[in-house]
């Protein structure tokens, strides 16, 4: 066998090939490191900055207190439940401007984004009728707006309901926490008209910019300088339209296709991080790293197939 010249051909071949793949595949090491390198520079910006953002709200919650009797044994016992109804605009109008710029750490380039955000929502008293039973006692209200991470969270223009400018607080005013921001409603018959509310924020974040749309019927508008967008989530836009200087988009969606309504109504505040929402997503084009990877695969094929 050793002596055949077949063998000898074989084996040449099989030298060959590994002789010129050993340094495709030490490239192909250096590539994976490098790109291993680059996310850990992303994870640093986002940790330094903040992550990406999911915006709930504006919505009103009113803390409830619901009397009840029940009877136990011989006796009518009088109870108590204690829960927070949302209530939900009938309509949401955002629009924003999102500004895109590059941090870099030694070669490696991450991206930040700010967004200035303008809210407007319009809430309908009738949808507050169920709350006018005698055994209901209702606290004070405030408007929650939740965020995917509050260090994101710059300006805010002191927000207005019906024309009256009011003082907004940290945290969501939630038992259960979250991140975000409140509003208190004045003192007043709240309960007898509709409320218009208008306010404006500056958000920043990494990755994902997402708005639920916590409205009867929700829109959304974004204009921003970054070319390369990815639209995610759960709506794509009805609109969009993408250039080298950038790209804008618009979403709607309404109760009927996204069964928020009934959601908020369960008085579960603990999952809105999935709730369904418009979303896009700041990625990074093609960089040489993944070039450089396709490069090398094709030179892989092309060795194969040479011999």
């Amino acid at each position: 066998m050793l002596k055949s010249p077949l063998f000898w051909k074989m084996t040449t071949l099989f030298g060959a090939v590994l002789l010129l793949l050993i340094p495709i595949m030490l490239i192909r090491q250096v590539i994976v490191e490098r790109a291993d390198y680059r996310s850990d520079v992303e994870d640093a910006i986002r940790q330094s900055t903040s992550g990406p953002q999911k915006l709930v709200g504006p919505l009103i919650a009113i803390p409830v207190t619901e009397l009840y009797t029940v009877q136990e044994e011989d006796k009518t016992v009088e109870r108590k439940r204690s829960f927070i109804h949302f209530w939900l605009p009938e309509s949401l109008m955002v629009d924003g401007n999102q500004n895109v710029e590059e941090r870099k750490i030694g070669i490696y380039t991450g991206q930040v984004w700010h967004s200035d955000l303008t809210l407007k929502a319009d809430f309908d008293v009738s949808r507050l009728s169920e709350l006018n039973a005698p055994n209901i006692i209702l606290g004070k209200p405030f408007i929650v707006i939740s965020v995917g991470d509050a260090r994101g969270i710059g300006v805010v223009k002191a927000p207005e309901v019906n024309g009256t400018a009011l003082t907004i607080e940290p945290g969501t005013g939630l038992e259960q926490g979250g991140q975000g921001v409140h509003i208190p409603l004045p003192e007043g018959d709240w309960r007898k008209q509709n409320l218009k509310l208008n306010m404006a924020l500056n958000l920043s974040g990494t990755g994902d910019l997402s708005v639920v749309p916590a409205g009867r019927n929700s829109e959304m508008t974004l204009t921003s300088n970054w070319p390369h967008p990815s639209f995610l989530g759960d709506f794509l836009p009805a609109k969009r339209e993408v250039s080298e200087s950038g790209f804008q988009a618009q979403w709607q969606s309404s109760w009927f296709a996204n069964n928020l309504g009934e959601r908020f109504a369960s008085g579960n505040d603990t999952g809105w991080e999935n709730f369904p929402a418009f979303s896009v997503a700041v990625t990074t084009p093609a960089d040489q790293y993944q070039l450089t990877d396709r490069a090398t695969k094709y030179a892989i094929l092309l060795i194969a197939l040479t011999f």
